[in-house]
């Protein structure tokens, strides 16, 4: 008579049966709580669910319907009249699709094709009718006020709200759009954002100095616009180089313009998160460094205003406080990639404020012309002074040459 198995050794062996022989690597995950906590709206979709993650929320079901809509303009445009051929093929993708989830999909194959191709169907409609106005209908919603448009722009690229596009790019023109950038490993809309906008700059820092931050080692953060102004480093935008390649020439810091409205915030999150989980520990967050570079400068509404005035930020914002705020917050528990891309830049600047000159010129403007009176109150005493020396002058002058009568 054979013995009976214990039930949790069966359990347990039955679950590592099951386990794959590699852990697959998820391109589409959910954002920890640590990193969530700051703000849990700007990862959660405002009008559209893009996959599982938060299909079927009451708050997204009126969208749903709209899917249906763009999935029957599709066949319409094409001369079909049946989805056969587009439901067969995302049934070949299906396992793949899913192992692109970070954790299980609770879906049924039916519930979890179906949504694959609606979801699908929808963001290649979407995207033909943001480029072409003469494609658009005059009773579709999305088009018809910039709010519905502006929280779909915010939906679609957040981390948690995204769909498996294999190799198929979203743009027609994507070659041209990315500067003939590779689309063929993107796996969604998040991930070629990202591409286009780091892969130029990726080139750009591949030769330059890479300061390898190790737990023990902390970057020394340079000072804030105010204080790196009194200390006689200009600020300037520049018009001619990658959005994210800052760079120190000569006492100028140089910054390639950034618009912050609405969607900064979010899109930055989102993308910061992308880096957290998908990025390899060995290279650089270009997107994390950089918000941490402008968060080192902003200490307060008035770097914001200098950097403002210097055309380096446009503040679609309409108050400085706010993106003060905002960028703050984007500094908070802030993960820099160990390989800081801005390491050189950080060194050259703290070495030219460090320079007792510097030093002394930006305590001198800080603590006694930090006002527009306090340069009149200067002026006037070196006035006064240089009147009462002269005074002086001829008065000795009067002793020791004495006028003969």
């Amino acid at each position: 008579m054979s013995e009976t198995r214990d039930e949790v050794s069966v359990r347990i062996d039955n679950i590592l049966l099951e386990l794959p022989s590699s852990r697959c690597k998820p391109s589409i995950f959910r954002v920890n709580n640590d990193i969530r906590y700051t703000n849990e709206k700007l990862y959660v979709p405002k009008v559209i669910s893009i996959g599982p993650f938060h299909h079927g929320k009451d708050h997204l079901r009126d969208m749903e319907q709209h899917k249906f809509r763009y999935l029957k303009l599709l066949l319409k445009r094409r001369n079909e009249s049946s989805v056969d051929k587009y439901v067969m093929a995302m049934r070949s993708l299906e396992q793949k699709a899913r192992k692109c989830y970070a954790g299980p999909v609770e879906f049924s194959p039916e519930d979890f094709v179906q949504m694959l191709l609606l979801d699908g169907c929808f963001i290649v409609e979407l995207i033909r009718k943001y480029g072409m106005d003469e494609w658009r209908e005059s009773d579709d919603i999305v088009f018809q006020y910039e709010q519905v448009l502006s929280q779909l722009r915010h939906d679609l690229m957040l981390v948690e709200n995204q769909l498996f596009i294999g190799d198929i790019s979203p743009w027609p023109e994507a070659s041209e759009m990315t500067g003939n950038i590779s689309v063929k490993n993107v796996d969604h809309l998040l991930g070629l954002v990202y591409t286009i906008w780091c892969s130029s700059f990726a080139k750009i820092t591949a030769n330059r100095p890479i300061e390898i931050l190790e737990e023990e080692h902390k970057m020394v953060a340079i000072n804030s616009a105010t204080e790196l102004q009194e200390a006689g480093i200009k600020l300037e935008q520049d018009t001619e180089s990658n959005c994210l390649d800052i760079k120190f020439i000569k006492g100028v810091i140089r910054i390639p313009g950034l618009n912050v409205s609405d969607e900064t915030e979010s899109i930055f999150r989102n993308i910061m998160a992308y880096e957290h989980f998908l990025i390899d520990k060995n290279q650089s967050k270009y997107v994390t460094d950089y918000a941490f570079f402008l968060h080192c400068l902003i200490n307060s509404s008035n770097d914001v205003e200098i950097l403002r005035r210097h055309g380096i930020l446009t503040n679609l914002l309409g108050d400085d406080e706010m993106v003060y705020h905002m960028f703050n917050r984007l500094g908070t528990n802030i993960l820099m990639s160990p390989h800081f891309c801005y390491a050189d830049v950080y060194k050259k600047v703290n070495e030219y404020y460090g320079r007792r000159w510097n030093k002394w010129m930006a305590n001198l403007r800080r603590n006694y012309f930090n006002t527009p009176w306090a340069y009149i109150s200067f002026f006037a005493a070196l006035i006064l002074l240089s009147f009462t020396f002269i005074q002086t002058v001829f008065t000795v002058l009067s002793y020791v040459n004495p006028k003969t009568k």
